[in-house]
């Protein structure tokens, strides 16, 4: 049994970190920066690699004439780009994912709620989340009898999500069609999906628009994809 177990341990140990991994954490602030560690490593010295966040849940304590009420869910609030995120990064680490900024409701102004928020990878395969600016303002609520629809103050908000980082092969995001070469497909493509376009294959660099970023980067990548 000592023998199995001895062998399990230094077969770990040889392995070495994964690829990748998926943690599930909640960011929460009142106006404070907010930082995270991943609790496990990844492999650092990966050519390219990839990241997923995917909002859960977002909720905010409020107030009212003194009063505190909450927590109220604001994830319709949040822009579809927002509660699922994905990047792409070259290696090997250390690296980021860019700073990615959240302003909720879009159209207002000032805003409920506004945050950035970075992904990192260290030297060592350690993911770190990191949130600045962050800014609590005022939104309309209903509380209900007896106050009806209010201006309420946000105090705080949490975040639920998983975040997904892993190494991956070269890719070729500019091969829109997938055919192993980057053309005149792909560039017509890209003008073909111009514009706002969440999760399109067409935007290449995943900012959810179809946009001059998109050309130039087509244009770049042009011929055989690297293998």
């Amino acid at each position: 049994m000592l023998e199995l177990i001895l062998t399990t341990l230094i077969g770990s140990a040889l392995a070495g970190p994964p690829d990748g991994d998926t943690w599930q954490f909640t960011a929460t602030s009142g106006g404070e920066n907010f930082a995270w560690n991943s609790p496990t490593s990844i492999v650092p010295d990966g050519s390219y690699y990839e990241m997923n966040y995917h909002v859960i849940e977002a909720t905010v304590m409020v107030s009212y004439i003194g009063i505190d009420f909450g927590p109220i869910s604001v994830l319709d609030m949040l822009p579809e780009d927002v509660i699922d995120t994905w990047r792409s990064a070259e290696g090997p680490a250390a690296l980021d994912f860019g700073w990615i900024e959240v302003v909720a409701p879009e159209d207002q102004d000032p805003p409920s709620i506004a945050y950035d928020w970075i992904v990192e990878l260290n030297e060592k395969g350690q993911v770190r989340f990191r949130m600045e600016n962050v800014f609590a303002g005022q939104a309309e609520y209903d509380l209900g009898w007896p106050w009806g629809s209010v201006t309420v103050n946000v105090e705080s908000g949490s975040i639920l999500a998983d975040l997904w980082v892993s190494k991956v092969p070269t890719p070729c995001y500019a091969d829109i069609n997938d055919d192993n070469m980057v053309n005149v497909s792909d560039l017509l493509a890209v003008i073909s999906d111009w514009g706002y376009c969440h999760e399109c294959v067409s935007d290449t660099n995943n900012d959810s628009y179809v946009d001059v970023t998109d050309l130039l980067y087509i244009i770049n990548a042009w011929g055989p994809c690297e293998k």
